[in-house]
């Protein structure tokens, strides 16, 4: 099979590839390589230094002619949503259409996207939240992924391009870094930058209860290669299930380091979720998937790679 994946030098991307590449299967990159953070090449893949919002990429995919696209690249930062969301609809809605419009022009026969269960169901009120149809997203971030969804559904209904949207918890894993000079990341590795590289207090927003259902970068590879091999085509939810606060976080991050670490409070930010957690009985039933890493293995072996890549 030969993918093209959006992104496929930054954190999930990466794994991804090294994943299709070490089953036999062809991996074509597109990735900006913007030095915010350290990018993860594979120099088994074919690389396009590109935007996915480039012209360009039509003419990338009409000559590369894939079987299936995994567009994970996007604009990630809910901050940044809610400050100019005109931005992030140029980039999460406008880029990603003509991205389709590429994909039919260029034959392609599927598309995986990563979309976001937390900022599309909100703070729902059943936990775990199962698949909705009907979802209240609490930022223009959110609204952007559930908007591509639809599109999605158009495509697939005009142009019978198939589709899986995998409605992702929150990912973690190794070569997930804070963005630099934005702050912007996943709250573990925003910890995990403060405890082992600049030596700040851990923001903590609001009382510390707020939850997150994290999920290992390797189960939601896994999902995605499921998505790829199998004939399904629609919305899913991949998570665990599982909730863990903010405050249970921060005591399993200093107790990996050995020592307690300062903390400062502040109030909670406008858009935010406070509570997510995603019923991933959908992916069991749609991909025969369930997790296999354990949040606490998880983090261990992130706090393991941070340590290794970012300490002297």
């Amino acid at each position: 099979m030969k993918v093209v994946i959006t992104g496929g030098a930054g954190f999930l991307g990466s794994h991804l590839v090294d994943a299709l590449i070490a089953r036999g299967d062809e991996a074509v990159v597109i990735d900006h390589h913007v030095k915010e953070k350290h990018r993860f090449p594979n120099p088994k893949s074919k690389i396009h230094k590109v935007s996915f919002g480039d012209p360009s990429v039509k003419d990338i995919l009409r000559e590369e002619r894939p079987d299936a696209i995994v567009h994970l690249a996007a604009q990630i930062s809910v901050t940044k949503s809610i400050a100019d969301p005109a931005m992030d609809a140029e980039r999460n809605i406008r880029d990603s259409l003509q991205l389709l419009q590429s994909a039919v022009d260029a034959g392609v026969k599927k598309i995986v996207f990563a979309s976001s269960g937390g900022a599309i169901y909100g703070d729902h009120p059943k936990r775990p939240t199962p698949l909705l149809e009907k979802a209240q997203p609490l930022s223009p971030y959110g609204v952007a992924k559930q908007s591509f969804e639809w599109y999605l559904e158009h495509f697939y209904q005009q142009h019978g391009l198939q589709y899986v949207s995998l409605r992702f918890s929150n990912l973690f894993g190794p070569r997930q870094q804070v963005a630099k000079p934005m702050g912007e990341g996943n709250v573990i590795s925003l910890f995990l930058d403060r405890v082992l590289v600049t030596g700040e207090p851990l923001t903590i927003f609001g009382d510390g209860t707020s939850s997150r259902d994290f999920l290992y970068v390797d189960d939601a590879v896994d999902a995605i290669l499921r998505s790829l091999d199998q004939p399904v085509t629609g919305i899913i939810n991949v998570g665990t299930g599982k909730a863990t606060t903010v405050n249970s976080l921060y005591e399993q991050v200093t107790e990996l380091h050995g020592s307690a670490h300062p903390i400062k409070h502040e109030p909670y930010r406008k858009g935010e979720v406070l509570h997510s957690v995603i019923h991933p009985g959908s992916a069991k039933k749609l991909l025969n998937w369930k997790p296999k890493v354990s949040f606490k293995k998880g983090l261990k072996r992130t706090y393991a790679w941070y340590k290794q890549h970012f300490t002297k």
